[in-house]
């Protein structure tokens, strides 16, 4: 979905992002089996000390088929890519984020709302919705377009409405913190977008794990 402009040589330009919550676990690109295979044990050890006093049985059938699903669900335009575990239990939310050239991604008026980022500027975040099973489950993306046909795409994947609610602040303030920096060192600020409401006050969407 997004192709690298031309003159983006391989670390000419870059993304960086910070977030001091706990529960934040970076998911790596990985190309063999045996490399993936000795992140899932590592990453299980790590968690099954953090767990320790509730860790059970169940977390270590589970936690590892947790951690593969992170690696098999990482796209291969994400420039980075997390698993955002909330509490000691096997479930997490998968964010992840991607630039390059938007090939005609622009949000209009109706698409979103506005969200703010210190970081990166003003984006519109645009709703998703999905259902799995009997169930409906709710995630959103979060688009920055630049100069250039250039986007930043914060994508966080579809998940049940309390989970996304206990972890949206979080993704808000990581989002928050992002930064599209530049060859020449320099971050580069988002283009305002169209919106019907562009208002700092319409910037959050707490109202998502309502319905």
């Amino acid at each position: 979905m997004i192709s690298f402009p031309d003159g983006w040589a391989s670390g000419t330009w870059r993304i960086t992002g910070t977030s001091l919550d706990p529960g934040w676990l970076p998911v790596p690109a990985i190309d063999s089996a045996p490399a993936a295979e000795a992140w899932v044990h590592e990453n299980t050890e790590l968690l099954r000390h953090a767990w320790a006093p509730t860790w059970t049985t169940e977390s270590a059938q589970a936690v590892p088929e947790v951690l593969r699903a992170g690696l098999a669900h990482r796209r291969p335009d994400d420039a980075l890519a997390f698993q955002l575990w909330p509490a000691q239990h096997p479930l997490c939310v998968f964010v992840h984020v991607a630039m390059g050239r938007g090939d005609g991604v622009r949000p209009g008026p109706g698409d979103g709302i506005l969200f703010v980022s210190e970081g990166l500027g003003p984006g519109v975040l645009i709703p998703r919705s999905a259902r799995i099973g009997d169930g409906d489950v709710l995630g959103y993306d979060i688009v920055f377009s630049f100069e250039g046909d250039v986007v930043v795409i914060v994508s966080v994947e579809p998940t049940f409405a309390d989970l996304l609610g206990i972890v949206s602040a979080s993704i808000h303030t990581f989002t928050a913190s992002l930064q599209l920096v530049a060859p020449d060192g320099l971050p580069r600020r988002a283009l305002q977008p169209e919106l019907m409401e562009a208002q700092p006050a319409n910037s959050w969407i707490d109202s998502l794990t309502a319905s």
